[in-house]
């Protein structure tokens, strides 16, 4: 077998198991909710005056999805709409209570996951981990030029 297919077999194998923990470790009230969603409950809790256009910039999606994912998180009670008194044509989104559960539990979820992979990050030496930040970096580069491209 070829270098670069071990190589995608691993990659896809660390996905596989960072799913798998994240299962394992997250607490049962994000059973529920996908990737996106938890990550947009996060943005609405993060950003300043979260609205669609932020948040899709942000999330790196259109802002026909975010407008799609919103109205299921406020459908779910997760977030509200508010305007403020100086804009009435803009739309703005806070959490709710609930949605300031899963923004709190995710956060925490996140905080546990640096520390553990910081550990093991931490027994490699500089040099090797430049190599790999390297690697991601163009990687990722490569796949958001794949996504572009199939967007269009």
């Amino acid at each position: 077998m070829k270098r670069q297919e071990l190589l995608l077999k691993e990659i896809a194998l660390m996905l596989e198991r960072q799913d798998m923990l994240s299962r394992l470790t997250e607490s049962q009230c994000l059973d529920e909710y996908g990737y996106s969603e938890t990550h947009c409950i996060d943005f609405i809790g993060r950003l300043e005056l979260p609205n669609v256009t932020k948040i899709a910039e942000h999330m790196r999606m259109t802002r026909g999805a975010i407008s799609k994912m919103t109205k299921k998180l406020l459908a779910r009670g997760l977030i509200e709409k508010y305007t403020l008194e100086t804009n009435k044509k803009e739309i703005y989104f806070r959490l709710t209570a609930e949605g300031q559960t899963l923004f709190d539990e995710h956060a925490k979820r996140h905080r546990l996951w640096e520390k553990r992979d910081m550990e093991f990050l931490a027994r490699y030496p500089k040099e090797k981990l430049d190599t790999v930040y390297t690697f991601m970096q163009e990687f990722n580069a490569y796949l958001e030029t794949q996504i572009q491209t199939l967007a269009e």
